[in-house]
């Protein structure tokens, strides 16, 4: 779902011990495309990569690029680094945000970079390289009045190492929904994350034992939904799923599998993002993945129960 580019659905407001942030004006469902931004300018990762010098070089050539109104924005926007940097180098280590996974760069965005932080943040943003914009889509209905959110950190960090990032990072102690829970609660999901982070690295290792690895991929997926996580993870997780059938040759679960990677990755990315065009060439036909096949090829193919809200097509979608 895109939001029609005449109606804006969010303004950028103070908000109380933040500064500035973003607010939607309307009720906002899940999956609706929020903001579709181009950069100011980008710095790519061979500039970062080679120092604070050579970058804080880069950002004074664009900003001589830049109008005046331009300047005044990039200017504008909030510095958690004090003196510790230059001025320009400041606002961009606060700002900017990667471009892609692994990034090309990092992009300077005026709006999008007003967007706060949560742990568990009611949007997903993604560099959409086929557009050239940060798009930014609602993992979850959001309220006319609610504040909208993104996460500043890697997933699956448990509450002390987030603490830590982002009092190193940023300078700010997070006092979002989740570290705010009540110790216990905030223990329980603690270990559901790092549950979330082991199986999440030994999916793949499950090799040709797929039956193993759905398991884990159906383990992590309940731990998603328990922690209220909706982002990219849900779709990656379906796709390592996808994978193993597409291994031994299971076309019936493969193509059931890519299918709902392709639903999960449309809501958090928009119908025109690489990965959702990769996915639907591939749930056009699922033998195109390049390890199809890869742990041999069957004699026989199933076909999925019709039903596939039934207890039986879970079954036997999860070897259970």
């Amino acid at each position: 779902m895109t939001a029609n580019n005449q109606q804006r659905l969010y303004d950028i407001v103070p908000i109380p011990n933040k500064g500035t942030g973003v607010i939607a004006t309307q009720d906002i469902a899940k999956g609706t495309r929020i903001m579709a931004e181009k950069p100011l300018f980008i710095v790519p990762t061979n500039v970062m990569e080679r120092g604070n010098q050579v970058v804080e070089k880069h950002l004074t050539e664009k900003l001589k690029t830049l109008d005046k109104d331009q300047q005044r924005a990039f200017l504008s926007l909030h510095n958690c680094h004090g003196t510790t940097f230059s001025p320009f180098l400041a606002i961009c280590k606060t700002n900017m945000l990667g471009l892609g996974s692994p990034p090309v760069g990092g992009g300077l965005f005026i709006e999008a970079s007003r967007i706060n932080h949560a742990c568990n943040p009611n949007t997903q943003n993604s560099w959409n390289s086929r557009i050239s914009r940060e798009t930014i889509h609602a993992v979850r209905d959001i309220k006319k009045g609610e504040e909208i959110t993104i996460s500043y950190i890697g997933h699956f960090a448990a509450y002390v190492e987030r603490q830590s990032i982002l009092k190193i990072k940023f300078n700010f102690d997070c006092a979002c929904e989740l570290c705010s829970l009540p110790p216990d609660q905030r223990r329980a999901s603690d270990e559901r994350l790092a549950t979330i982070h082991r199986l999440d690295q030994a999916i793949l290792s499950a090799g040709s034992n797929v039956k193993l690895g759905l398991g884990m991929v159906r383990r992590m997926l309940s731990l998603l939904d328990d922690e209220g996580t909706y982002n990219s993870q849900v779709y990656r997780a379906y796709y390592d799923a996808f994978q193993m059938m597409a291994a031994t040759d299971d076309k019936a679960r493969a193509g059931e599998l890519i299918r709902m990677a392709l639903e999960h990755a449309r809501t958090v990315e928009g119908n025109d993002s690489e990965t959702v065009k990769n996915f639907e060439r591939l749930a056009a036909n699922p033998t195109r993945h390049m390890a199809w096949g890869l742990y041999g090829r069957k004699k026989t193919q199933e076909t999925a129960p019709a039903d596939k809200d039934s207890r039986a097509f879970k079954t036997w979608l999860w070897m259970e």
